[in-house]
């Protein structure tokens, strides 16, 4: 053993002898004494302590081999773990498109019926929801529209009653008559002309004014039809199935006067019986005569407020011959009315028509307040 005790190394350097070598007491100060060694010269044949990599890689050609081999065969298992994965991995997506390449069809049908189903909901909700505006849109679509379409063939008449005071309404062409025009109105208008002498009818369009001749009434219905040599396009009757298809509906009463020549007072039409028709459109002093139009421009009825077949005032929902008393009395039209109307024939076929009143001539004294000669 060295000596350690400060005496030992005093009593040796006395003597002149050479220190034993004293082997440092940590990692410390080991390190320390190489670096000097290191700075002098000296290196150490046998380290104290082998390198890490020496302590885990092998240095022979033995121990290299095998930790290649080590390595490899490590490589193949967990290239083979990996394979496995994969195509595990891989034949279960496979399924999974099938399983949906399989069902596709159906999905799509089944999902293409729900989008149906949900549009058809939607705009059964956007109608009801649209519904209060519904009259108000038919209303304004008709006011605005059928004086455009119809308002030509609506015409201002102008006559005088018995006591030679003005009478204005409206009159509107149904059928070429004879090179000329068979316009309807209502008789209440025309009565005075009924008998001779006769004041002058007159239809007024604008700066337009034609003479027109008593051709036909009916007092019952409160219908007369007066005649032109000017040709007037006709409005279109409506047939049997927008007739009934009119109740409930919206309607037009159409006078021949106003900025388009025509101007039309919307209603509902109520109800339909032999009688006529029920409707609530406002008719004025201008509208009685005008056609009652559906919201296509198809007459369904004349609008009159002396019409009262059930002998009241009928107040604010008025009474109106349809189409079928205009046929009945009046005119001569084909079972689907689509054929022209034959005005003359009415005349010698309508049951109690008058017939068309002849040329007026100088009347005696005596004769003009007699009604004129007819054959019905």
């Amino acid at each position: 053993m060295p000596p350690r005790s400060f005496l030992d190394r005093f009593r040796r350097r006395q003597l002149g002898g050479v220190a034993p070598f004293v082997a440092p007491t940590n990692r410390v100060g080991r390190g320390l004494l190489l670096r000097r060694w290191e700075r002098r010269g000296f290196v150490p044949l046998s380290p104290g302590r082998p390198k890490l990599r020496h302590r885990v890689l092998p240095r022979t050609v033995i121990g290299i081999s095998f930790t290649m081999l080590v390595f490899g065969l490590g490589a193949a298992f967990s290239g083979a773990a990996f394979y496995a994965y994969y195509d595990e991995r891989l034949a279960t997506n496979e399924e999974t498109v099938a399983r949906f390449v399989e069902g596709f069809d159906q999905q799509f049908s089944d999902a293409t019926g729900a989008i149906d189903t949900l549009r058809m909901e939607a705009v059964d909700d956007i109608r009801q929801e649209l519904s209060p505006l519904g009259d108000y849109v038919d209303d304004a679509n008709g006011v605005v529209g059928l004086p455009a379409t119809a308002g030509g063939s609506v015409w201002h008449l102008q006559t005088r009653d018995e006591a030679g005071n003005p009478i204005n309404g409206a009159a509107f062409a149904v059928a070429p008559h004879q090179g000329g025009t068979a316009f309807v109105t209502s008789y209440s208008l025309i009565v005075a002309s009924v008998t001779a002498p006769n004041p002058a009818i007159e239809l007024v369009k604008a700066d337009e004014r034609l003479t027109a001749q008593l051709w036909t009434w009916s007092e019952e219905h409160d219908l007369a039809v007066v005649v032109v040599d000017a040709e007037i396009p006709p409005l279109e009757l409506a047939s049997g199935r927008e007739q009934v298809a009119s109740i409930g509906a919206r309607a037009f009463a159409l006078s021949g006067v106003g900025g388009q020549g025509a101007t039309a007072s919307p209603g509902v039409v109520l109800d339909q019986s032999q009688s006529g028709l029920q409707h609530t459109a406002p008719v004025g002093a201008l509208f009685v005569g005008g056609p009652l139009l559906t919201g296509s421009g198809k007459i369904v009825g004349v609008a009159t407020l002396a019409y009262q077949p059930h002998g009241l005032d009928p107040g604010r929902v008025l009474s109106a011959p349809d189409v079928g008393g205009l046929c009945a009395s009046i005119l001569a039209c084909a079972e689907d009315r689509s054929e022209e109307i034959d005005v003359d024939l009415a005349v010698s076929t309508a049951e109690g028509a008058p017939a068309p009143l002849p040329e007026p001539a100088e009347p005696d004294a005596e004769e003009a307040s007699e009604p004129a000669a007819s054959d019905g």
